[in-house]
């Protein structure tokens, strides 16, 4: 059986109990909640039913937008500021 605190970490161990109420597997039920959190997550929930997931076509420029900021293809040599010194031999004259 888990002791997790208030946080949900057990504090024997220090680890996080992965559950809301606070014992692995735990779920919290009616009357669990205070009426201040009720009236939230009631509100929250009316909220959530207007909502959609986007199709396919409407997620398109977010998904091209977020490729631009990921890792250039792997083309081309080094990278090159232009501010890379070239080191050579002096000239010696005989």
């Amino acid at each position: 059986m888990s002791m997790a605190g208030p946080h949900g970490r057990d504090p024997e161990t220090g680890m996080a109990s992965g559950s809301d109420a606070g014992g692995a597997g735990g779920h919290l039920g009616p009357g669990d909640l205070a009426p201040d959190e009720e009236r939230l997550l009631a509100a929250l929930e009316r909220d959530a039913r207007g909502l959609r997931e986007p199709t396919v076509e409407e997620s398109l420029p977010q998904v091209r937008a977020a490729e631009d900021e990921g890792p250039l293809p792997g083309r081309g040599g080094p990278p090159d500021d232009g501010l890379t010194p070239v080191f050579t031999a002096p000239e010696l004259d005989d």
